[in-house]
C-alpha cells in the first residue's frame, strides 16, 4: 500500500501490459475511488489521462481525496481488444508527526547534498514513518483525527470507559441496536439520555439534570436506579477519534526517534547487539535500550500517553 501525506496532491498511475509489453487500451480508462475500509463511494467513473508513454495512464489525486486520514481503494476499469480489464490499487492517506523541514532544523541536518550531515529527504520520510509506527505501537493510540468506532462493555455506571480519545459522538449502539444517531435531523435518541464526552476524551457519560450521575455499579436504594450503561451489555461508539492536531511533545518524540533511526548505531541495537567492539573503541548498551523505544527521553514523553486500561473520567 502506497502512503500519501494528508492534504498533498499527486498523480497515481496505471500501466497496462500485454505479454510483457505496454499496450494502449481501447479507450481512456476510468477510475472509481472508495473508502477501502467501509467500501463507501468517494468518486465514480472519473476520467483519467494518457501519460507520455503509451499504455500508462494517470489520475490526479487532489485534496478532495487526501484531506482525510483514511485508506483509499482505486479501481481502474478499461478494455483491450474488446475485453474488459480491472485493477485495484490501495493508498494510505496519513498524517506525518514531523515533516522533513522540521526534522532538518531540529537535528541540524544539511538541506543540500554538498552540505555536511546531509540526509536524503526520502530517507528522512522513511525514518519518520518508522518513528510514527513505533510511537503508535508504544502508546496504543494514533495522534491524529480520523473517523472510526470502538466497542466496550458497560459496567453498570453512567459512564463508559473508552480505549481511545473520542472527539465527537455520531452514533451509539447497544448490543447491535442503534440507540443514538446524531447525524439525522431530528436527532434519533432511544437511549433515554443525552451523552457527552468527558474532558479527557477517554469516556462518555450521561447528561441528566434530574438524577445523580453514577460512576460505579452500585444501585441507589433511595431511587432504585443503576447506571445506564448496563453491566455486560456491549456498546459501540462511532465518531471522530484521536487528536485535532499532533501534540508538540509527540512531534518532538518523533524527531528524536528519527535522529536515532538515521544514526549508525540504530542497526546494531535493532539486531539486539548488546556489545560492540571496534578497533579503538567499544561500548555496551544498557538493558533499557531494548525496552520501549530505546530512547529514554522518548519513553518519558510517551509514557504519559500509554493506554493502561483504567477508568479515566
Amino acid at each position: 500500500m502506497q502512503n500519501i501525506a494528508r492534504g498533498s496532491k499527486q498523480n497515481i498511475h496505471l500501466s497496462v501490459y500485454n505479454n510483457g509489453t505496454l499496450i494502449q487500451t481501447d479507450s481512456v480508462p476510468t477510475i472509481s475511488i472508495y473508502n477501502a475500509d467501509t467500501d463507501a463511494v468517494i468518486a465514480l467513473n472519473r476520467s483519467t489521462t494518457l501519460d507520455t508513454e503509451s499504455g500508462t495512464y494517470y489520475f490526479y489525486l487532489s485534496e478532495e481525496f487526501t484531506n482525510i486520514v483514511r485508506a483509499l481503494k482505486a479501481v481502474w476499469s478499461y478494455s483491450v481488444s474488446g475485453r474488459a480489464g480491472y485493477e485495484d490499487q490501495y493508498y494510505n492517506v496519513e498524517l506525518v508527526y514531523s515533516n522533513v523541514s522540521d526534522i532538518q532544523d531540529f537535528l541540524g541536518l544539511g538541506t543540500k547534498p554538498s552540505e555536511l550531515n546531509y540526509n536524503n529527504p526520502e530517507a528522512i520520510l522513511s525514518a519518520e514513518k518508522l518513528a510514527r509506527t513505533i510511537i503508535n505501537g508504544y502508546t496504543g493510540q494514533k495522534f491524529y483525527n480520523y473517523s472510526g468506532s470502538q466497542e466496550q462493555f458497560g459496567t453498570g455506571s453512567d459512564a463508559l470507559q473508552l480505549v481511545e480519545r473520542m472527539l465527537t459522538i455520531e452514533k451509539v449502539w447497544e448490543n447491535d441496536e442503534i440507540m443514538i444517531d446524531n447525524t439525522t435531523n431530528p436527532v434519533y435518541n432511544n437511549f433515554g439520555y443525552e451523552l457527552e464526552i468527558t474532558p479527557t476524551g477517554k469516556a462518555i457519560r450521561v447528561i441528566s439534570q434530574g438524577w445523580d450521575i453514577r460512576y460505579d455499579n452500585q444501585v441507589d436504594v433511595t431511587v432504585l436506579y443503576a447506571g445506564r450503561f448496563r453491566s455486560g451489555s456491549r456498546y459501540k461508539v462511532q465518531g471522530q477519534i484521536g487528536y485535532k492536531y499532533v501534540p508538540e511533545d509527540i512531534k518532538i518524540a518523533s524527531m528524536l526517534l528519527v535522529g536515532d533511526i538515521l544514526s549508525n548505531d540504530y542497526n546494531w541495537r535493532n539486531k539486539y547487539l548488546k556489545r560492540i567492539n571496534l578497533s579503538e573503541i567499544s561500548f555496551e548498551m544498557a538493558k533499557g535500550a531494548f525496552n520501549g523505544t530505546g530512547n529514554v527521553a522518548v519513553d518519558n514523553i510517551l509514557d504519559q500517553y500509554r493506554n493502561v486500561n483504567i477508568v479515566i473520567i
